[in-house]
């Protein structure tokens, strides 16, 4: 049971909550008309300077067929933020696993009546960023299920931890200009959508960068998740994608939970954020570095 509408009444920073800001308006998934919304915490909670000139610095972004879902979505994301910029400038990140991924990897924010939704949420995200690693690094295949639609590619990507079928998702977003996105879900199908949503979401970030650039307005991506982005985005990036999409793995690599439980905080009078670590199959997305494909 979702409890959104109960636990995200009082939310807003105007009855007392955590959220400055809500944003909402209609978006496109593959010719699917939905509604996209931003949450914004308070700049009190923002604990670590927004750097994102190709994404924008929403801390939660939530995409459905209502907008009511959408920006419960939102502010659901944005909590998970919230908790993990306040662990990670605490004291007890080892606790929860962040000596081992120092990312928000594993993490997921629901208010439910049990903490077991939230940590079937995170042991979903877990599953798929490390079937991801894993996959760029060798240790995981993925084969070619041909288009999701016209234009969009689809991979099935292996996955030794759950029962989640994990897809990767390429289009162009422009004119020579690529883009990706993966997703989980019960089903391939569910699986498709929801990248779909983060493709989408993908597409017109990279387009109205990539052209802004092309009239000398676009800023330079300094952050390293946004630097991989925009070089994967490319011609070249692109290049290197396909040679490793076209390969079997080489090596092998079972799944090693590291931390499996709840994160308790403020945060937890509005929902359960639940996080599940698995150590990463390559330290490689650690590297300051742009051609590993995770972002």
């Amino acid at each position: 049971m979702n409890l959104a509408p109960f636990k995200y009444r009082r939310v807003l920073c105007e009855d007392g909550g955590p959220i400055s800001a809500l944003e909402c308006g209609g978006t496109t998934v593959m010719g699917r008309r939905m509604f996209q919304a931003n949450a914004y915490l308070s700049d009190d909670l923002r604990m670590h300077p927004r750097e994102n000139v190709v994404y924008g610095n929403p801390d939660g972004t939530g995409t459905a067929d209502y907008p009511s879902v959408a920006r419960h979505k939102a502010i659901s994301e944005a909590l998970e933020r919230w908790a993990y910029d306040a662990i990670m400038h605490g004291s007890d990140g080892d606790r929860y696993g962040f000596d081992v991924d120092p990312t928000s990897n594993g993490m997921a924010a629901f208010p439910g009546v049990f903490s077991r939704q939230a940590r079937e949420l995170a042991r979903a995200e877990a599953a798929e960023r490390f079937a991801v690693i894993g996959w760029w690094s060798g240790a995981l295949d993925a084969k070619s299920e041909g288009q999701v639609c016209p234009g969009v590619d689809v991979y099935r990507l292996e996955n030794p931890f759950t029962l989640h079928e994990i897809v990767l998702l390429h289009a162009l977003a422009d004119t020579d200009v690529h883009a990706y996105a993966h997703a989980s879900g019960e089903t391939f199908m569910e699986a498709c959508m929801r990248a779909g949503v983060e493709l989408s979401r993908s597409q017109f970030v990279l387009r109205r960068f990539f052209r802004r650039g092309r009239v000398g307005a676009s800023p330079v991506a300094t952050g390293l998740f946004e630097r991989r982005c925009v070089h994967f985005a490319t011609a070249e990036g692109y290049a290197s994608f396909v040679v490793r999409i076209s390969r079997s793995k080489w090596r092998s690599v079972e799944p090693e939970v590291v931390f499996d439980g709840e994160i308790p905080g403020p945060w937890s009078r509005y929902a359960t954020v639940w996080r599940v670590v698995l150590r990463p199959a390559s330290k490689g997305f650690f590297d300051n570095r742009e051609n590993f494909f995770f972002w």
